[in-house]
C-alpha cells in the first residue's frame, strides 16, 4: 500500500492540462534584462503563472485561457503592469522597463539589517549586515537572534526545546559538540535571513518536539565570479581565530562553489559541581583547555541541462580533532562538613572526527505554473574515534598522596552510514498550492567502546565496562501539504506528514541483547490566517512532532568523566511526542503578540542517579514525564530616529511537569520565566558605511523539570566601518562585556541536593578583517544535505 500511494505522489505531476503559452522580451533603454520577474495574476489577484526572463530577456508562460494582468519587476527598475485577454498563443510586444533614480550598481554599503518579517508559518529575521552576527560563525548568529537562546551549550527557542536546525530547507541532524563544530563552521557573513517556525509544515520532517530554525543562505547573481575571504580574531583568556575563503563561479548554464573554513587556538572551560550526600558531600572543579584545529570544506556544481533541468552535485567534508586537558578536583567531606581527602584527576582527550556528505539532485520543472518535481539522493559516512585517558589521586586534607584512586584508558569508535532519497512535489492548482512528495532514510550504526583498568600500569581490559552496540534505523515518510488564499482576508494551509520508523539495536550490555522496534505515525499541521486590515493579522496554527533519541542516547556503553561520575545511555528510550498551539496578532508588522500552549508526552531526559552506598553518580536517560508549557511572546520593533532602531523582545513562561513514572525518585519543578531582550543598531554617518549595535537581554530564575536555574544577562557590542578600502570591512566587538550569561543549574534527586554551573569563554573581544574581490552579481542560492538528520543524532 505504501509503495503505491508513494507511486501516485510522483506520477501525478505528469498529468498536467493544456495551457497557453504566453512569450516576450524585457528590455531596458540600453539592453536586455535577465533576472526580471514576469508573473501572471487573475482578477483576484492570485498568482497563476510566473517565470525569471534568461539571459536574453525572453520569457515564456503558459496558463488557461482567461483575462488576466501581466506584471513584471527588476529590482532596479520600475515595475509594469498590462491587462491581457490570453484566447491563443500570444507574443507580447517588447516591454521597456524604466531605471529607478535610485537604483545602485556595484557595493551596498547604506543599508541597516531589516524589521522582522512574519508570514502565516514563520518569522524571518534578516541578519545581514549586523555588526555583532556578520562577522562570527552561524551558532553564534542563531545565539543573537531575537527568539532564540542558547542553554547547556545548545540553541533553542524560547520555551521550547528539542528544537532542529536546517539550512535552505535541509535538516542538520547533528547534537551536541557535532552540531556545535558543524554551525561553527559556517561562516555568518553568507546567511541573508533566519526563519523560525514554531510550528513547522508537513513539508518538514517531524523530528524535533519543538519547531526548525531554517538558515537561508545569500544568493549570487549570473555570469559573474566572486571570492570572500575573512580573518577573525578572538581574544578570552585564550585565542582563537578562524581564516575562511570562498570562491564562486557562473556563467551560462554552470554554477561552480568551492569554500574552506579553519578553525585554530584554544578555548577554556571552568566547571563547578556540588553534590550533597548524607555522609560525605562533595565538590568539583574542572578546568579545561581545549585546542582546535580543524577543517571543512564544501564544493557544489550545478549545470542547467535546459532551461527547464537543473542537476547538481554537492560534497562536504569536515575533519576535526581537538585535543583536551581537563584537571579536575574534587574534594569529599564528612558529616559534619569538615574535609577528609580530595581527588587530584588529569582527563587527556582525544577526538578524530571525519564526516563526508555527497548530494546529486535534479530540480525539473514541469511548466511555467510554478510546478516542479526535485529528486535528491544522499550518502553519508561518518565516523570517530575517541581515545580518553582518565588519572585520579586520593590526597589526605595535608595534600599528602594516599593511593591512586582511579584509572582508565577509553578508546570508542563510532561508524554511521546513511542512505536516503527523496522527492519533493510543487503543483499549484486553480484553487490551491499542493506540495507533496516522500522520503525513504536508511542508516547502520556501528559503535564500540573498550575500557582498560590501568591502575597497575599495564592496561587491563574490563569486559564489564566495554560494548559493542549496532543500531540499524529505516525511516520512510510521504506528506502532502495544501495552502490557499480564500479571500482576501482569509487564507488557510493544511497538512499531513506519515512516518514510518523501523530500529534494531543489538548490545553485548543490554538484556535481551536484541531489541526491535516498530511504529506508524501521523503528523497534522493547520494554519488559518486572518487580515482585518492593512494593520491588523491574527493567525492560529496547531502542529503534531516526535523527538526520537540519538543514538548516544541510546548506547548502553559507559563513558567515565571522572572516579564518581559516569554516563550511560539506555536502548529500551521510546520517542516523545509533543502537540503545539499557537494564537498571534501583528499589529503594522511592528508590534506582535503571541499565545502558545505546547504538552509534551512520553517526555525523556537525564537523570543523574545516585549510589548513596558508594556516592558514585550515573547519568542516564528515562522517559519518565509529561511536561507542559505555556507562554506569552511580545516583540516591538520601533525606529527611535532615522539613525537608532530597535528591536525588543518580552517573554513569560509558565513550565509545569507531571511525573508518569513512580519509580523515578526525582522533585519535578515548575515555576514562571522573564525573559526581556533589546538590540539595538545605530548609523554614525550620513553614507552609512560606519553602523554600531548594542544589544542586551535578562533571563530571570526559572524551574525547568528537573532543575532551577539561576538569572543571568548579557551586553555584546560591536561596530563595524565598510568599506575602508574598496571590497574591505572591519569589525570590532565585545562579547558578554561582564561575564554574566553563566546560569547555576540547580536539582534534587533520589532525595541528594546538588548543583552545576559551567563558564565558557563567552566574554571575548574580537576583531574582524575580510575583503571582497570581483563583482557582486551572482544568482545561485547554496543547498545542503538531504541526509542531516542522521548526522544530528550521531552525537
Amino acid at each position: 500500500m505504501r509503495k503505491i500511494i508513494l507511486l501516485v505522489l510522483i506520477i501525478s505531476p505528469f498529468f498536467c492540462i493544456a495551457q497557453i503559452k504566453i512569450s516576450g522580451v524585457i528590455k531596458s533603454d540600453k539592453a536586455v534584462l535577465p533576472h526580471a520577474d514576469v508573473v501572471l495574476t487573475n482578477d483576484k489577484a492570485q498568482i497563476v503563472s510566473q517565470t525569471v526572463t534568461g539571459a536574453d530577456g525572453n520569457f515564456e508562460l503558459e496558463a488557461k485561457a482567461g483575462s488576466y494582468n501581466l506584471n513584471v519587476n527588476h529590482l532596479d527598475y520600475v515595475s509594469f503592469s498590462k491587462k491581457i485577454d490570453l484566447k491563443q498563443p500570444l507574443v507580447v510586444e517588447p516591454i521597456v522597463l524604466v531605471q529607478k533614480e535610485n537604483a545602485l550598481s556595484e557595493v551596498v554599503i547604506n543599508s541597516t539589517p531589516t524589521k522582522v518579517r512574519r508570514e502565516i508559518d514563520k518569522t524571518v529575521v534578516n541578519i545581514d549586515r549586523s555588526p555583532i552576527t556578520s562577522t562570527g560563525n552561524i551558532f553564534e548568529a542563531l545565539s543573537k537572534t531575537q527568539g532564540l537562546v542558547v542553554r547547556n551549550d545548545q540553541i533553542s527557542m524560547l520555551g521550547k526545546s528539542g528544537v532542529m536546525i536546517s539550512i535552505d530547507g535541509r535538516m542538520i541532524q547533528l547534537t551536541g559538540e557535532d552540531l556545535n563544530n558543524f554551525l561553527k563552521s559556517l561562516s555568518a557573513s553568507d546567511v541573508k535571513e533566519i526563519e523560525i517556525i514554531t510550528n513547522p509544515s508537513a513539508k518538514y520532517e517531524a523530528q524535533g518536539n519543538s519547531g526548525v530554525i531554517n538558515i537561508i543562505y545569500k544568493k549570487i547573481k549570473k555570469d559573474s565570479w566572486s571570492n570572500n575571504m575573512s580573518l577573525v580574531e578572538n581574544q578570552a583568556k585564550y585565542g582563537w581565530r578562524t581564516f575562511r575563503n570562498s570562491f564562486s563561479y557562473q556563467r551560462d548554464k554552470l554554477s561552480f562553489l568551492i569554500s574552506g573554513v579553519n578553525n585554530s587556538g584554544a578555548f577554556y572551560r571552568e566547571e563547578r559541581t556540588t553534590i550533597d550526600f548524607e555522609d560525605s558531600p562533595l565538590k568539583l572543579i574542572s578546568k579545561q583547555k581545549e585546542k582546535k584545529n580543524d577543517f571543512s570544506t564544501r564544493l557544489m556544481l550545478d549545470y542547467d541541462f535546459t532551461k527547464n533541468t537543473r542537476v547538481g552535485v554537492q560534497y562536504l567534508r569536515m575533519i576535526i580533532m581537538p585535543t583536551t586537558a581537563d584537571n579536575v578536583k574534587t574534594t569529599l567531606f564528612d558529616s559534619n562538613n569538615e574535609l577528609t581527602n580530595y581527588l587530584l584527576g588529569n582527563v587527556e582527550t582525544k577526538d578524530n572526527k571525519n564526516n563526508s556528505i555527497f548530494n546529486v539532485y535534479i530540480d525539473q520543472k514541469l511548466d511555467t505554473l510554478g510546478r516542479k518535481i526535485v529528486f535528491n539522493f544522499d550518502i553519508l559516512d561518518y565516523n570517530s574515534r575517541r581515545d580518553s585517558e582518565i588519572l585520579s589521586n586520593n590526597y589526605d586534607p595535608e595534600g599528602n598522596f594516599l593511593n591512586v584512586d582511579f584509572a582508565n584508558l577509553g578508546n570508542s569508535l563510532q561508524d554511521i552510514t546513511n542512505y536516503s532519497a527523496k522527492i519533493d512535489v510543487d503543483y499549484p492548482i486553480e484553487w490551491a498550492k499542493l506540495s507533496y512528495g516522500g522520503k525513504a532514510s536508511f542508516s547502520k550504526t556501528n559503535y564500540q567502546l573498550y575500557n582498560y583498568n590501568t591502575i597497575t600500569g599495564t592496561p587491563v581490559l574490563n569486559p564489564l565496562q566495554s560494548n559493542q552496540f549496532d543500531f540499524d534505523e529505516n525511516i520512510q515518510s510521504v506528506y502532502i501539504n495544501g495552502s490557499k488564499k480564500i479571500n482576501d482576508k482569509w487564507e488557510a494551509q493544511f497538512g499531513l506528514r506519515g512516518e514510518f520508523t523501523q530500529t534494531k539495536g543489538v548490545s553485548k550490555q543490554a538484556d535481551p541483547p536484541e531489541y526491535i522496534n516498530k511504529y506508524e505515525k501521523l503528523f497534522p499541521t493547520f494554519y488559518l490566517s486572518y487580515a482585518k486590515n492593512e494593520n491588523n493579522t491574527f493567525v492560529v496554527n496547531y502542529g503534531r512532532r516526535i523527538n526520537r533519541p540519538g543514538y548516544r542516547q541510546l548506547n548502553p556503553a559507559r563513558y567515565f568523566i571522572n572516579s564518581q561520575v559516569s554516563s550511560i545511555g539506555n536502548p529500551y528510550l521510546l520517542p516523545s511526542y509533543s502537540d503545539n498551539v499557537e494564537l498571534s496578532h501583528t499589529y503594522k508588522n511592528n508590534l506582535s503578540t503571541k499565545f502558545s500552549f505546547s504538552v509534551t508526552s512520553n517526555s525523556y531526559s537525564v537523570i543523574p542517579e545516585v549510589d548513596k552506598t558508594t556516592n558514585e553518580q550515573t547519568i542516564v536517560f528515562r522517559n519518565f514525564f509529561t511536561e507542559y508549557n505555556y507562554s506569552l511572546t511580545e516583540n516591538y520593533q520601533l525606529d527611535i530616529t532615522p539613525w537608532w532602531k530597535t528591536d525588543s523582545n518580552l517573554f513569560i513562561n509558565y513550565n509545569d511537569s507531571k511525573k508518569t513514572d513512580p519509580t523515578v525518585d526525582v522533585d519535578l519543578m515548575k515555576g514562571f520565566e522573564f525573559r526581556f531582550s533589546i538590540n539595538n543598531v545605530i548609523t554614525f554617518n550620513k553614507s552609512k558605511s560606519i553602523v554600531g549595535e548594542v544589544n542586551f537581554w535578562y533571563d530571570s530564575a526559572y524551574n525547568n523539570v528537573l532543575f532551577h536555574y539561576s538569572a543571568s544577562n548579557s551586553l555584546d557590542m560591536a561596530v563595524v566601518f565598510k568599506s575602508l578600502l574598496k571590497g574591505v570591512n572591519l569589525t570590532a566587538g565585545v562579547n558578554d562585556v561582564f561575564n554574566s550569561s553563566p546560569s547555576y543549574a540547580f536539582s534534587k534527586v533520589n532525595g541528594i541536593n546538588q548543583s552545576f554551573i559551567s563558564y565558557p569563554s563567552n566574554r571575548y573581544f574580537r576583531l574582524s578583517l575580510s575583503y571582497n574581490l570581483g563583482n557582486d552579481k551572482v544568482s545561485k542560492k547554496d543547498r545542503n544535505f538531504g541526509n542531516e538528520e542522521i548526522r544530528r543524532r550521531s552525537n
